[in-house]
């Protein structure tokens, strides 16, 4: 084994060296200063008296200054010089990665909201899976809420390296070792359904996984008070995708240890809920495979049972991921949740229509959705609505089963495969699906090429506002 699964823990401790308030006499400031053509020309004037000074145009237009003398350090920024609205968050993470090693403080007039957002992208611009070391730290300023901040990156954190640790390091059998280690960190009730549990009560989730060595498993954590709203989390655990028998292309393989990608977004979810002790009493689950190529492989055309009984017969190996996601949907109904939310690397066609930086949700409640919207359009964690349209359910007709678990031809594919899900929620259950694609191609500011958590800032922050508010 070459890199061990992630503990929650290790995360945690590497967040707060990021923010640590050891007192360092060589502290550098960050000047955040709205652009106006008057402190333009003045700066550089004063800057220039430097020994050393570095000017980095943004690609919003604005200035940083970079500059030492001696074991002094300064930033002096020059925001939003095109007029646009400054992605705060972009522009922390930007600057972060530019920045000189060491100790930082800011200095601004900027509000709070657009502070967090500096200083949150500061501390997502500093993660780097190939090392640990913190090699910048910034002071969090007083009215800032320094445990939010610690445990929505701790998360996101947690979740990446969990993408991008090689699947031959992260089959279902670590990951479910990385499962029990969150659930006893946060002294959440864990417990692993597999065998012949899986054999008799999730027929889809095995037929995926019983060509693999590694059997299919169902991860569940249960945490919260039974007073509480019920929220159940189901997270996609695909391990590694190689598409079955209807075997993947080699490019549109490279990349499928990040299939699991829906499991490490509800993972990093979670942390952020249970960390913020959120009103909630929650239960997680993971149903986990690898998709691979053996003797036992469900071949194109089979029949099988679902748990809630529904035939599927399999248009495709390679649209496994509903499979195993519509016998968890069937087991967390029978807990009559309030709201069920799943996340799911699901579709290559949501990545077509939206790219790989907007994930793809679709739910039948309006007000989840006008929620949900407004959150992410103001926070920097985007999702687009895509609907859930009916007349096409007639592509999933099967002449041998109740349905197929793939359309007759190629369009919709993300509109598809979420009717397909739809058929195993109960209609009087809320229900949010988040298609993700759980990658930075490396285009992203402030950011390295590897496992992305999208949309999870979002959606907690919905969850706050969907259990406080009785209307939803």
């Amino acid at each position: 084994m070459v890199y061990k699964e992630p503990k929650i823990k290790t995360f945690i401790s590497f967040v707060s060296k990021l923010f640590s308030k050891v007192a360092d006499p060589n502290t550098g400031i960050i000047y955040l200063i709205k652009y106006n053509s008057k402190i333009a020309k003045a700066v550089p004037k004063e800057v220039y008296t430097f020994y050393k000074t570095e000017v980095i145009t943004h690609i919003d237009g604005s200035l940083i200054y970079l500059e030492k003398k001696n074991n002094n350090k300064r930033c002096i920024i020059l925001y939003g010089k095109d007029k646009n609205d400054t992605n705060f968050l972009d522009f922390g993470a930007y600057v972060s990665r530019n920045i000189d090693s060491g100790n930082w403080k800011i200095a601004t007039y900027l509000n709070n909201k657009h502070l967090y957002k500096f200083i949150l992208g500061w501390g997502l611009g500093q993660y780097n899976f190939k090392y640990k070391n913190i090699l910048k730290s910034i002071e969090i300023p007083s009215n800032l809420n320094k445990k939010t901040l610690m445990s929505t990156l701790s998360g996101i954190f947690y979740g990446k390296d969990l993408i991008n640790i090689p699947s031959s390091d992260m089959g279902p059998v670590e990951l479910e070792k990385s499962f029990i280690d969150f659930g006893c960190y946060h002294k959440a009730e864990t417990k692993t359904i597999i065998g012949k549990e899986i054999l008799e009560g999730f027929p889809l989730l095995h037929a995926v996984g019983k060509g693999s060595v590694e059997e299919p498993r169902l991860l569940e954590l249960n945490w919260g008070n039974s007073m509480h709203p019920k929220i159940i989390l189901i997270g996609k655990g695909v391990c590694f995708d190689t598409g079955g028998l209807d075997l993947k292309p080699s490019q549109y393989m490279r990349n499928m240890k990040k299939d699991m990608g829906g499991a490490a977004s509800i993972l990093s979810l979670t942390h952020m809920i249970i960390e913020s002790k959120l009103k909630i009493n929650l239960k997680v689950l993971i149903p986990t495979v690898n998709n691979d190529i053996g003797p036992q492989s469900m071949r194109p055309g089979d029949v099988f049972n679902s748990r809630d009984g529904t035939t599927v017969e399999i248009g495709n190996t390679d649209a496994e991921g509903r499979l195993i996601l519509a016998d968890t949907i069937s087991y967390a109904n029978e807990f009559k949740p309030k709201l069920i939310i799943d996340f799911a690397t699901l579709t290559g066609a949501a990545r077509v229509a939206l790219g790989p930086d907007l994930p793809a949700y679709f739910t039948h409640s309006e007000s989840l959705a006008s929620l949900l919207n407004n959150i992410s359009s103001s926070n920097n964690d985007p999702l687009w609505r895509l609907p859930i349209y009916h007349p096409y359910e007639n592509r999933l007709n099967s002449d041998v089963a109740d349905t197929n678990n793939i359309s007759t031809d190629s369009f919709a594919g993300a509109i598809v495969a979420a009717l397909f899900l739809n058929k195993f929620v109960k209609q009087n259950i809320a229900w949010l699906h988040v298609d993700t694609y759980a990658w930075n191609e490396g285009r992203k500011l402030g950011a390295t090429k590897g496992g992305d958590i999208l949309g999870v800032r979002s959606v907690y922050d919905l969850l706050k506002l969907y259990i406080s508010n009785p209307q939803y």
